[in-house]
């Protein structure tokens, strides 16, 4: 029998979410911004940049074993709580002390652990709150409140610096923390039963069992695979697009905004389409209709004479759009093909690949800029994902 509430379970759940993911967002953007402004050392920035990243693709598999074995929803409570305390903790020493960017850094470590187990917590939570039939419109769902609290929360963080200080938007987390936890108190999310042989295992046997789950499922393998070379190739090209405004379409800094904002708006109409649409389509195809998007959109963009800008303008927003189009109906994927107890460890294990293949895409894609150009990159980046598009219908 189909739960008939489900819906106002998510439009809870997500509402907390969302004020814990957009003062997440605020906090991150000002710690960034804060760093640039008092040292302005690119290497300590790339520092803040691994300290972001590194620690939840190193943690992952573990996370991923821990939240199989435990209540999910006090995983994500004590996630919340230890990201809003180590806020907290940074807030306190600037008030009364001197800010040290030891203690910056180690809070955003601290912020990425939590992020390890948040995430794929939430991720393997869905399939025991909405039905089978259902999970890709959920998915466009969770990316929607995402990519709003993405492009909000930089804005936030922004205003928040104007009128104040570093220390009272860390402040504005902790409230952020605060009402997520408080709106998960009321949401009943089951816990997932315990075979005796689980109960027996190992936890380095509960770990390999994440992992040997991937690889048995081939066709899951294989689309975690093109997933993981999407990564590579698609996680760059965001950094790149202000490159691209200022060589390529010798423009400013008002141009390279408005091509941010039809970045931001592709977003969340795609997630909105995947919100009422999504479960009318086979996941696989719109998967593969979503790379396809975003490689054609990418290879004309590089192929663009400079004078006409706004088409790249337009081009954007549907690179924007493609996004998750391709992602959502992965993770739904996932949710309906794997166990729910096997899930927390299979989300884990594919998160830390993404995370893992972003400072490889940069590395790859910076070599390649300087040896071309940003327009040849864009190109390039562009028959790379169309083919993995091609590999993606294909996969049976």
């Amino acid at each position: 029998m189909e739960n008939q509430n489900w819906k106002r379970i998510f439009f809870a759940l997500y509402t907390g979410q969302f004020f814990s993911l957009l003062s997440s967002a605020a906090v991150q953007f000002s710690i960034i911004w804060w760093l640039t402004d008092t040292t302005g050392s690119p290497l300590l920035l790339a520092l803040a940049g691994v300290a972001g990243f590194l620690p939840q693709a190193l943690v992952g598999p573990l996370a991923g074993t821990i939240i199989d074995r435990h209540s999910r929803k006090m995983i994500m409570i004590l996630a919340d709580m230890i990201v809003a305390l180590g806020s907290l903790l940074l807030f306190t020493s600037m008030y009364f002390s001197e800010p040290s960017i030891v203690l910056v850094i180690l809070v955003l470590v601290v912020r990425s652990l939590a992020t390890a187990f948040h995430m794929p917590a939430m991720q393997a939570s869905v399939p025991l709150l909405a039905p089978e039939k259902h999970l890709t419109k959920v998915a466009g769902w969770g990316q929607m409140v995402s990519s709003v609290s993405n492009i909000a929360g930089p804005a936030v963080g922004m205003s928040l610096l104007a009128v104040s200080s570093l220390e009272w938007v860390l402040l504005f987390d902790v409230l952020g923390a605060v009402i997520a936890c408080s709106v998960l108190l009321f949401i009943h999310i089951p816990r997932v039963p315990r075979t005796t042989e689980e109960v027996s295992s190992s936890f380095i046997g509960e770990m390999k069992e994440g992992y040997h789950v991937i690889v048995k499922h081939r066709l899951l393998l294989r689309l975690t695979i093109v997933m993981t070379v999407v990564a590579v190739l698609y996680i760059p090209i965001g950094t790149y697009f202000p490159l691209m405004v200022r060589n390529h379409f010798a423009k400013g800094v008002v141009e390279a905004g408005i091509v941010e904002i039809a970045f931001a708006i592709g977003l969340i109409v795609g997630a909105s389409l995947l919100g009422v649409l999504g479960d009318r389509f086979d996941k696989i195809k719109t998967m593969a209709a979503g790379m396809m998007l975003m490689g054609v959109a990418l290879f004309i963009s590089g192929l663009l004479s400079p004078s006409i800008f706004y088409v790249f303008v337009v081009l954007s927003c549907l690179v924007g759009l493609s996004g998750p189009l391709f992602s959502a109906p992965f993770y739904a994927y996932i949710q309906s093909e794997i166990e729910p107890h096997l899930l927390g460890r299979v989300f884990s294990f594919v998160t830390s690949l993404s995370l893992l293949a972003t400072p490889i895409g940069l590395g790859l894609a910076g070599v390649f800029t300087e040896l071309t150009s940003v327009a040849a990159l864009f190109t390039i980046t562009g028959v790379l994902i169309s083919l993995n598009a091609v590999m993606a219908m294909k996969l049976k």
